[in-house]
């Protein structure tokens, strides 16, 4: 009899994505009817009127749409980027739409790496980074986060291809300013590095302003720049995402696209065509009141003695376990299971973050989610 056959061997060495698997812990508990204080979720739950349907072109809808996105879409985010941001881009040939901008990182990092390069992270890094760049045969240089932009140079090899920076940051939200945005461009220009630069977080900010990568590069020679706007429109299960890069770039990525996704949902394209400014009217708005809530939730922090990483942008807290005895995932499994309180273990953004937990705002009110940090707060006193 033949024996079973091996899997991937490289697919069984990537970790699952955290945030993701914890998530499902919450819908299984949810199913069972238990009461959970959700602090775990990468999305904000904004308050959106219901925009028809009906008035779409549903046959067309039910059909592909061109493989780079609908052009009409790539107009809006060109233009979007171009007035809020500073950066321009031809729609035609530098700006490519498909489902989710998770889905676009990975099929960059395949574009520009090849095996055994080595890839630059910052710490705190969003969880699919590391495995992304692994599926991509390469190889991740993390930048532990009591370092920085200043410390990059000592990461870095003769097989260093790129760098991958994430403003404003997921999980500490973490800001970078046009100092050391620059300084790391410059870095980059020198090396001959590209930079991944995943800007899906730049309209959450308010204390500081946001500046895109792509300023320093009007050429586009070397940044590559991801977003997503169903995330800024507080509608993250729309999956639509995008890249703005150069035309070379894109080209290669689009074979991928092709290959991969095929195109985003045609229906959805044409909702967000047709809905986008409405929707932006109703949700920029929220955007500045949860960074509010940010801010009284940072006051509540300080007031039972929650420590965390230094950040004023997106809605997440990089929150400090210390001195628990127990790893972020012992914790964060424990919280769960005991309190009903989700959160995040922050190993998955890293080695150094092992003392941490990632803690989201978006999706509970300010009651539950003090009433979550209560039990954050007991629990470490208990395992300490």
């Amino acid at each position: 009899m033949r024996k079973t056959l091996p899997l991937s061997q490289l697919v069984e060495a990537i970790a699952e994505a955290s945030s993701i698997r914890y998530n499902n812990l919450v819908y299984e508990l949810q199913r069972k009817k238990k009461d959970v204080i959700v602090l775990s979720l990468g999305e904000s739950f904004f308050d959106i009127p219901f925009y028809s349907f009906t008035d779409l072109d549903y046959v067309r809808g039910y059909h592909y749409s061109h493989s780079r996105g609908i052009f009409e879409l790539r107009e809006k985010i060109s233009r979007f980027y171009e007035k809020q941001y500073g950066v321009s881009s031809d729609p035609n040939t530098e700006v490519l739409v498909t489902a989710g901008s998770k889905a676009v990182i990975y099929m960059a990092l395949r574009t520009i790496l090849c095996p055994d390069d080595e890839v630059i992270i910052f710490e705190p890094a969003w969880v699919s980074y590391t495995e992304q760049v692994r599926l991509s045969y390469a190889v991740p240089m993390m930048v532990p986060h009591y370092e920085g932009v200043a410390d990059i140079n000592k990461y870095v090899t003769e097989r260093t291809k790129a760098v991958i920076i994430n403003n404003p940051n997921n999980p500490s939200g973490k800001v970078y300013s046009k100092k050391e945005l620059k300084q790391l461009y410059d870095f980059a220009k020198r090396r001959g590095l590209y930079i991944l630069s995943d800007e899906a977080y730049s309209d959450f900010v308010d204390e500081e302003p946001f500046h895109s990568m792509a300023i320093f590069d009007k050429k586009k020679e070397r940044v590559i720049v991801v977003n997503s706007l169903s995330k800024n429109m507080g509608m993250s299960g729309l999956r639509i995402g995008y890249v703005i890069a150069n035309e070379k770039i894109i080209n290669a990525i689009l074979k991928l696209n092709q290959h991969i996704i095929t195109c985003p949902a045609t229906l959805v394209e044409l909702y967000v065509i047709k809905y986008l400014d409405a929707i932006l009217k109703k949700t920029f708005p929220q955007i500045k009141k949860l960074l509010s809530l940010r801010k009284e939730i940072g006051r509540y922090m300080d007031s039972i003695g929650l420590e965390r990483l230094p950040g004023t942008g997106t809605f997440y807290f990089t929150v400090s376990i210390v001195p628990s005895k127990l790893s972020s995932e012992e914790f964060a499994t424990r919280l769960l299971k005991e309190d009903h309180v989700a959160t995040v273990p922050g190993l998955g953004y890293g080695k150094s973050l092992d003392s941490f937990l990632r803690v989201g705002i978006g999706t509970e009110s300010p009651e539950r989610i003090k009433k979550g940090l209560d039990a954050i707060r007991t629990l470490i006193t208990k395992t300490s």
